[in-house]
């Protein structure tokens, strides 16, 4: 009986010490906190990480001098379940277009389609936010009419004169953080000189030294 009492007090302190808020001093987190799971993209299916194998899989001739097979690993990523359709190729034109339009009247200087404010003035128009709360009104304002005329097909090019937007002018500005290159030992920053060191690649293969953080901010022009 003496025995079934120990065994019964040493589960009891277990459950306590496995239901104790302490970390212990290890690195778990800020602890009450709900757990994260990520939210599936729709339309899209994960696939998880896997390995492969890479080379000839039967068995070579002796003495020959093919290349041996290795293992190859691959991370998880996210694909699209089917390919896009029609209809969502078009939601993405519209979502561009309508950036493009206000970016074109914001570099036209016409008033309205630039956030105002103390934190942006010292900003280049060229990449200062848009206002996306000021409409578009082509039948009132002869200068957004004007504007939006010069995205629509040439003359030429229209069926039975209808006028249709020229989605090859609909080029848009992509920006990623290259983290890569962020993360090259020869891009450290030096706390003694208060500076950065080395170089990147922009995205038009361009050499640049690297000034501050913004060397590893990729920009292209891609066409929608």
């Amino acid at each position: 009986m003496k025995r079934l009492v120990k065994v019964y007090f040493i589960l009891y302190i277990a459950v306590l010490c496995g239901c104790s808020s302490s970390t212990n001093g290890e690195l778990t987190g800020v602890l009450g906190r709900g757990k994260y799971f990520e939210p599936d993209p729709y339309g899209m299916i994960f696939v998880p990480m896997g390995s492969f194998l890479m080379g000839p899989s039967d068995q070579d001739q002796a003495w020959s001098q093919n290349t041996g097979s290795r293992t190859v690993s691959v991370s998880a990523f996210w694909m699209d379940e089917t390919e896009i359709t029609n209809n969502e190729y078009r939601q993405f034109v519209y979502w561009v277009r309508d950036s493009i339009f206000r970016r074109t009247m914001a570099n036209q200087g016409i008033d309205g389609f630039l956030l105002e404010g103390e934190d942006y003035e010292e900003l280049p128009e060229e990449v200062r936010p848009l206002n996306y709360k000021t409409k578009i009104d082509v039948k009132k304002n002869d200068e957004h009419k004007e504007v939006m005329e010069t995205f629509y097909l040439p003359i030429h090019e229209r069926f039975y004169g209808s006028k249709e937007y020229d989605t090859r002018k609909f080029i848009y500005e992509f920006y990623w953080v290259d983290m890569k290159q962020a993360a090259n030992t020869r891009n450290r920053y030096d706390y003694q000189k208060e500076e950065y060191s080395g170089w990147a690649m922009d995205a038009q293969g361009n050499k640049v030294d690297v000034k501050d953080r913004s060397a590893f901010i990729m920009k292209e022009k891609i066409q929608a």
